[in-house]
């Protein structure tokens, strides 16, 4: 577009007049003021043109209003889409920039209706995503940021609690020895005051006694001294056996109480603070959403995955009714493929072109189905706490195993040696091979519908009501995926290792989807694979496996463009 000081109209200014423009046309890229525009409206030519005011192309972005029609290299318009390179080209860019792209599209074609386009929609949506899990992060921020000022206050009290309790526990420790201390000195003191007033008694005893023997000696006769001798010996003796064993004992040993204190080394080695610093992360309040994701606005690259049919069979019904509840299917080892019907209580065997071998009758009613090696499958039982191990080439159970009692297991899947299954509403759960509980989620369903779930490095995959969803081995989710064409979810599948494949129940839209939640590609549609209840994925035979309710089997070979 022509720009100049002034919004003047780009056809008058070519002839040195200054008129003041009032549209602008997107077809001619040019200003026009009001005679021009009159014109231009009623030319053969520009009648169709889309003009708008210049108030309202003033409010575009820069980036939209610098747009431009015309190549700058040749001045030729824009006449193809180069999907290969991302850019607009003339036919003069074709010719020699071109030449070798092959993944080219008329731009007269492309950009028909982009406003109402399904690209157009999704962006928006896209937009509004991001624009609402932004503003749930910067809220998640701020609450942090407001719950840390909070925390921190209340770290503060929680350590003028703890240096409390350490001052009343020293408070104690210190009236505990005060006790201790007027305990010992209060009986020690009391038994040297009893020794005390015992030897003044004695003391006065025994200088009575002199003073008596001395008086006897000078005035009593001799038959006198010799009886009071008697007595006053007697008094001697006691209080001289009384003295030689308050000598031989610790009555008279210096005395010394003093306080032995606590090494502070030991207080420091037992008690390091009077506290520690402990950081958890909770679960997340504002999880990130993908509530509808466009075809070609993630800027990742979506799984290159195609299909090619190999067969489609109906599986053979006996008994006339015609119904199938179908709860598992898996491609074995030597191509055939094995069918789980619940409805009709067997096990159905076909070949590798889809057709009927045998079926094989169950005692139970089969409520999931896992490959567990090239031998053997696990049977979960409809109401009853027990997997069975059946074996693929004796046509029999081999082992019957009983699992933990409160378990209500709806699904049932593998990781590795550990058995996957879903426990009624309240989350997943692994097993090991005794049938015990290893570890699981919180609760993290909504209801005890079945959930499909697999797992891949750590990170479980499992069908929600209305879309898929990722955790990690907690259950906190990571991710959850929606689209518009995948409103009712209900099988699922993996490879194992980056990718995922559902279908939408009621459409028959099939998904494959990134692991990163993000990158995901619709690569096949059709109003047969409505219902699809059952599918298996057999990455090493990159073979499909897809079964509906209705008892339809399809079989598809899976090739990636590295293939």
């Amino acid at each position: 577009m022509t720009t100049g000081v002034k919004d003047f109209c780009d056809i008058c200014y070519y002839q040195h007049i200054t008129t003041k423009a009032i549209v602008f046309c997107f077809k001619c890229d040019e200003k026009l003021c009001k005679r021009c525009s009159a014109n231009h409206s009623v030319a053969k030519l520009s009648t169709k043109h889309e003009c708008i005011t210049l108030d309202n192309f003033s409010k575009l972005p820069k980036f939209v209003r610098d747009t431009k029609l015309y190549c700058k290299a040749h001045d030729e318009r824009y006449e193809y889409f180069c999907n290969e390179h991302d850019e607009p080209c003339c036919i003069n860019c074709l010719n020699r920039v071109h030449s070798e792209c092959r993944n080219m599209s008329n731009l007269q074609y492309i950009f028909k209706y982009v406003k109402f386009s399904r690209k157009f929609c999704d962006l928006g949506n896209m937009l509004s995503d991001l624009i609402h899990n932004i503003s749930n992060a910067i809220e998640a921020c701020r609450e942090n940021r407001q719950e840390l000022k909070k925390q921190k206050i209340q770290f503060r009290q929680d350590i003028r609690s703890a240096s409390a309790i350490v001052h009343d526990s020293l408070h104690k420790m210190e009236l505990k020895i005060t006790m201790e201390m007027y305990k010992e000195f209060s009986e020690k003191g009391s038994d040297i005051e009893n020794l005390l007033e015992k030897f003044e008694r004695y003391l006065s005893i025994m200088s009575k006694s002199q003073e008596f023997l001395n008086t006897i000696k000078i005035f009593a006769s001799d038959f006198q001294a010799f009886i009071a001798v008697r007595k006053i010996s007697k008094y001697a003796n006691y209080i001289d056996q009384a003295m030689r064993k308050v000598f031989k004992g610790r009555h008279l040993i210096p005395l010394q109480i003093s306080m032995n204190t606590t090494s502070l080394y030991l207080i420091e080695s037992n008690v390091h603070s009077l506290g520690n610093v402990n950081v958890k992360y909770l679960s997340r309040k504002h999880p990130f959403e993908t509530r509808l994701i466009g075809y070609a606005v993630i800027p990742t690259k979506s799984p290159d995955i195609h299909l090619k049919a190999n067969f489609s069979v109906t599986i053979p019904c006996f008994d006339g009714t015609r119904k199938f509840n179908i709860s598992g299917c898996c491609i074995l080892k030597n191509d055939n493929v094995l069918i789980t019907n619940s409805t009709n209580h067997r096990l159905i065997l076909l070949n590798s072109n889809g057709e009927f071998i045998k079926q094989v009758n169950l005692t139970f009613i089969p409520l999931g189905t896992v490959y567990l090696n090239t031998a053997q499958i696990i049977i979960a039982s409809y109401n009853e706490k027990q997997l069975h191990f059946f074996d693929i080439e004796k046509d029999e159970i081999s082992k019957t195993m009983a699992y933990d009692e409160n378990l209500q297991i709806k699904s049932i899947s593998l990781k590795v040696n550990d058995i996957l299954v879903q426990n009624d509403s309240r989350g997943f759960s692994f097993l090991n091979s005794e049938g015990q509980v290893e570890t699981k989620t919180k609760s993290i369903l909504y209801d005890s519908d079945l959930h499909k779930v697999v797992c891949i490095s750590e990170q479980l995959y499992y069908i929600a009501n209305d879309g898929l969803c990722c955790c990690d081995m907690q259950g906190d989710e990571i991710w959850k995926f929606q689209h518009l064409q995948l409103r009712k979810p209900y099988a699922l599948t993996s490879n194992g290792s980056d990718i995922l494949i559902t279908t939408d129940y009621q459409t028959g839209y099939v998904f494959a989807i990134g692991t990163d939640g993000q990158s995901f590609k619709i690569f096949y549609a059709d109003e047969r694979l409505k219902y699809v209840n059952s599918m298996n994925y057999e990455s090493s035979k990159k073979k499909l496996l897809m079964v509906t309710e209705k008892g339809t089997v399809f079989m598809y070979d899976v090739a990636r463009k590295n293939d």
